[in-house]
């Protein structure tokens, strides 16, 4: 089940961004993603994880290329949690360009939860609580 209301942050494309053919190279896409999870940590309350001696690793990113992005366009980078397991979370997240609600990419992000030692670690009940979802 999809978080109900979206985390949401705004991007503009800037020029050192774009590849050859004067679009953003995929690569940066992922650079957007990762911005948008670390914002929407700041809000969800990263510095508790991080007092607790734990942090989130990124295990597995899939994206589907839809459009292609261009100098100086608004862009909206959207993030929800989409499943809860044990020790990680899969994240949603999409990018629309404003101007028109053109979807850009769509991705999914696995992240698993590890101590300070590097060892998998049950996700925190209050990040079970921010995702609004039940454990899978």
């Amino acid at each position: 089940m999809k978080k109900s209301s979206p985390f949401m942050t705004d991007i503009i494309v800037r020029g050192y961004e774009l590849d050859a053919f004067n679009h953003v190279n995929h690569a940066v896409y992922l650079n957007y993603f990762e911005h948008a999870r670390w914002m929407a940590m700041k809000e969800v309350g990263m510095q508790d994880l991080t007092d607790a001696g734990l942090s989130f690793i990124v295990r597995k990113v899939s994206v589907d290329y839809l459009r292609p992005a261009h100098v100086f366009d608004e862009l909206a980078v959207s993030l929800w949690i989409e499943t809860v397991g044990r020790t990680s979370l899969t994240f949603g997240q999409q990018i629309i360009r404003k101007h028109d609600s053109a979807v850009l990419a769509a991705g999914e992000v696995i992240a698993v939860c590890i101590d300070s030692e590097g060892r998998p670690h049950p996700v925190p009940q209050s990040w079970k609580e921010a995702a609004e979802i039940d454990e899978k």
